[in-house]
């Protein structure tokens, strides 16, 4: 099993053995194991990244789609990001004021998502969600949040509960939770918790709980609803920002405004980013002195100018390439049905979801007939060994993904898509023959 993997990374078989005497688990981020450790293995370490291609530390070359968290739409080290970085880096790296940077980027990211009346920037995703519900909560006096089971939003203890089945409560949390896609099931937690409600997040596309887009009507379901009773809806939009438009996913392709967006990933151009920002009302109890305000927001690295020199370029380039978008998503809708073509034809009870460049892969512990998609029904029938497994044998055919895959970036070519193919079906066929 991964003797192929292993006879090919010796340097990162022992960076790992050294981390491991330094970090808790060896990685810095759990997900950076790719499922290499559960499968008897040890993940890899990168050293360069250009384009869709990343090269580990033993020069093996493979096609990206795990694309730095998604966040690399533009490919890695596009130039015109990596010269706007170099030019202020000759400035200083950081200064702990206020800068010109940020008031160039904000302006461009207001230009692009008008509903964001007044923003804050940090440095995470975790802390742009985590802001956003603390104002949420100042707003309407209330205490409690609701989120999609199986919903990612940071590891703040605010909302990282009920994130993988059988959806057990974590031990620091003070939110309640639907499952996406079922009104049923929000009109119940409405009814059960709804005057103690200070808002609902979500994502417009469910992310890490599935991949899975909204169904007809679910979004502005919510947003109707939330109206109703005096809750804030806040769009997580860490993932979908700038991915499947130039801009929110939100309002334009799915016709709901909310109340707050939280943005990161993709606007940073590969650097540290979190936003939040929204309606003026509700983010004016942010600032300094506000009446009824709290201290919402900071940190030594805010507003850090390499990632707003970083942001603000990679807005000017895909502002430039907002014409483009619609082919990208097109072109992820086309990937994602051969690849359930190939588990089809070769009678695995794999599947991939997904939205426009968004391509999650599950593997599951029984045939899923049940519809619509939820964060709960994949989440029940997932197994996670076999998508450890899958995403490990991957590796060995030059292939990077996590989720199953990950996400189509504006670099990746036509050779990239059919070199995943024939990789997904050659471990689709090994994966038949390795008993569970």
């Amino acid at each position: 099993m991964l003797e192929k993997y292993r006879q090919s990374t010796p340097t990162s078989n022992e960076l790992f053995k050294r981390a491991l005497r330094l970090f808790a688990g060896g990685v810095n981020h759990n997900i950076r194991t790719f499922g290499l450790v559960h499968s008897g293995a040890y993940p890899p370490f990168m050293r360069a990244g250009k384009g869709s291609h990343v090269w580990d530390v033993d020069g093996n070359e493979y096609v990206d789609w795990w694309m730095a968290h998604y966040s690399a739409i533009l490919g890695h080290s596009h130039p015109r990001v990596m010269k706007a970085i170099s030019a202020q880096l000759m400035n200083g790296c950081h200064l702990g004021t206020l800068n010109e940077q940020q008031v160039v980027f904000g302006e461009k990211l207001q230009e692009a998502i008008p509903s964001m009346a007044r923003m804050r920037f940090c440095s995470t995703g975790s802390e742009a969600t985590m802001y956003a519900v603390r104002l949420a909560r100042l707003h309407t006096g209330k205490p409690l949040v609701a989120k999609a089971l199986g919903g990612w939003h940071g590891g703040n203890d605010t909302l990282a509960y009920h994130l993988k089945y059988p959806f057990n409560d974590e031990p620091f949390y003070n939110g309640v939770s639907f499952d996406f896609n079922d009104r049923d099931s929000v009109d119940n937690m409405i009814k059960k918790h709804g005057n103690d409600l200070a808002a609902i997040i979500v994502e417009p596309v469910l992310g890490a709980g599935g991949g899975i887009p909204p169904e007809p009507g679910f979004l502005p379901h919510l947003r109707e609803i939330t109206k109703a009773h005096d809750i804030l809806l806040i769009f997580d939009e860490i993932v979908t920002g700038f991915r499947l438009r130039y801009g929110s996913a939100g309002k334009e392709l799915f016709g709901v405004e909310p109340d707050l967006t939280t943005l990161g990933k993709i606007a940073a151009g590969g650097m540290p980013l979190g936003v939040y920002g929204g309606r003026e009302d509700v983010m004016s109890l942010a600032a300094p002195g506000a009446e009824r305000g709290r201290w919402v927001g900071g940190g030594t690295f805010s507003a850090h100018p390499l990632t707003m020199a970083a942001g603000a370029a990679t807005l000017d380039q895909l502002r430039s390439m907002r014409g483009e978008y619609d082919a990208l998503n097109k072109r992820g809708d086309r990937f994602r049905v051969r690849v359930n073509e190939v588990f089809e034809k070769i009678g695995v009870n794999a599947l991939a979801t997904g939205f426009g460049s968004i391509v999650f892969i599950h593997w599951f512990k029984h045939r899923l007939d049940s519809r619509p998609l939820t964060g709960g029904n994949i989440g029940e029938a997932l197994n996670h060994d076999r998508l450890d497994l899958f995403q490990s044998l991957l590796l060995e055919e030059g292939v990077l993904g996590y989720h199953g895959l990950g996400a189509a970036s504006f670099a990746h070519s036509d050779g990239d898509i059919e070199k995943t193919l024939r990789a997904i079906e050659t471990v689709s066929r090994k994966m038949q023959t390795i008993k569970e």
